[in-house]
């Protein structure tokens, strides 16, 4: 990925399954996105950078997206977590999201093409 232009917002992307198509569309939006594989690598990105928001995706084995997204809000209380839930797996992860709902209530948990209509709203309100 080429050097962030000043004044972009920076996105932290965590997922170890395909996640290009998502990356895309934070780009597309004008976003700086900062790609890692799974929590343990989320967590140490999080105490290195300034970031806006994280999208879970997937977090890997060592850390499961509910571990994930409150140790990030612990280490950035004003980071914005959005969790993109595949319909298909809602039943595995329906736990994990309820569990981050609860402790974040400001959470967000999309679709892929809720996401993708979340950005395009958000772009035209900028």
């Amino acid at each position: 990925m080429s050097a962030q232009k000043p004044g972009t917002q920076k996105i932290l992307l965590v997922g170890s399954k395909a996640s290009e198509p998502v990356e895309e569309l934070f780009v597309r939006a004008g976003y700086y996105v900062v790609k890692v594989d799974d929590g343990i690598a989320a967590v140490k990105c999080a105490r290195r950078e300034s970031l806006r928001t994280a999208v879970l995706i997937s977090t890997g084995r060592g850390m499961d997206l509910a571990e994930t997204a409150l140790t990030l809000k612990d280490i950035l209380p004003s980071l914005e977590i959005i969790i993109l839930a595949d319909r298909k797996h809602a039943e595995e992860t329906a736990t994990q999201t309820a569990a981050v709902s609860r402790a974040i209530p400001k959470a967000k948990i999309f679709t892929p093409s809720e996401l993708s209509s979340y950005l395009a709203l958000s772009k035209g309100m900028a």
